[in-house]
């Protein structure tokens, strides 16, 4: 894993799409809503487009492979479930990552209806007010509740997951969402992130010390440590829903530990991986470096084999950033993490 072959260079395994930044909601982990919600940027790719991404990123991966529709919130965007559904009919399987708000009856039906594979909703708490709280409006927590009842109702051939940052206001009650969530029929499965340098600040390798951001990040590490520990035996034990590689919360206890000591043991390998696409077509491999093309240019299928593009895979494998792209996102078992 220390270098790619020239002659050989890995396929991308993991690709994720933003049809827009901004979301109506004011996540304390996120800053995207203070972009102007009712914004469209005229340099944003046609509908056309973006069919044209996904056909020729079919013509470059093999096999199953997943396409991640996010945002900002997607479901604001009424192209999302067209391009889930092209996507679908191009033998995608696709995750729709989504606070929930704007599913109701009718949303329901129409995810039900698109071939979606996995729709994963954004749930940081039991308690209303503390979900509510966390997520900066009034009334999402019971949003969730009837979307996950909606969901189940009307688009049974999607499985549901629950996503949860883990932040220091909700630490007490890890365990308990993953009870709760094994125990509800209707869930299909959840997955924990780690808190990251909230989206759309100003990169700072030091923000967890921000005051702006700071009560995000847990005060008490051997709190932290005895909850990883506790999540570890859940996973050993047969929580079958809890879908973090067991692995991953080690590398959790080390990142709270130290955030700046990369987890990695080896060098970074989102360049053998990821492929990203930005609201304005952008292609990135890594969001902290250069783009490798636009979507509305570029066929992906030359791109990807360029020369640029090697350059670039060079440059991203001497990062040493803990960005979320590597403590969550692409989270990778078979590769070599600090514990």
């Amino acid at each position: 894993m220390d270098g790619i072959e020239k002659d050989k260079p890995r396929l991308p395994s993991y690709c994720c799409i933003a049809l827009l930044e901004s979301c109506f909601l004011k996540c304390r982990m996120c800053y995207k809503w203070k972009d102007d919600f009712n914004f469209r940027d005229p340099q944003e790719p046609t509908l056309e487009n973006w069919k044209g991404f996904i056909s020729s990123l079919r013509k470059l991966v093999k096999g199953r492979f997943q396409i991640n529709f996010a945002g900002g919130e997607p479901l604001a965007r009424r192209e999302t479930l067209e391009l889930i559904k092209y996507a679908h009919g191009q033998g995608f399987d696709t995750l729709l990552a989504t606070n929930s708000v704007l599913i109701d009856e009718e949303m329901a039906k129409r995810i039900g209806d698109s071939g979606l594979t996995i729709v994963n909703i954004s749930l940081d708490s039991l308690r209303e007010e503390r979900h509510d709280y966390i997520r900066g409006v009034k009334g999402v927590y019971a949003n969730v509740m009837d979307s996950i009842e909606l969901l189940d109702k009307y688009a049974r051939n999607v499985n549901i997951g629950i996503c949860t940052v883990i932040i220091d206001e909700n630490l007490d009650e890890l365990t308990d969402i993953v009870r709760w969530i094994q125990e509800n029929d209707k869930i299909d499965g959840m997955g924990f992130q780690a808190v990251t340098q909230p989206f759309s600040t100003p990169e700072d390798l030091f923000w967890y010390n921000n005051k702006e951001y700071s009560h995000l990040w847990p005060k008490d590490i051997s709190k932290v440590d005895n909850i990883m520990n506790e999540l570890i035996e859940m996973k050993r034990s047969g929580f079958t829903k809890l879908g973090n590689p067991l692995s991953q919360f080690y590398v959790y206890k080390a990142y709270f530990r130290n955030p700046n000591n990369f987890i990695k043991k080896q060098r970074c390998h989102i360049d053998a991986q990821a492929i990203n696409v930005t609201p304005t077509g952008e292609m990135r491999i890594c969001f902290y470096m250069e783009p490798i093309g636009n979507i509305k240019s570029d066929d992906i299928n030359n791109v990807w084999f360029s020369q640029e593009v090697s350059f670039l895979k060079a440059k991203i494998a001497k990062c040493k950033r803990n960005c979320q792209s590597m403590v969550n996102c692409n989270f990778d078992e078979t590769e070599v993490y600090i514990s």
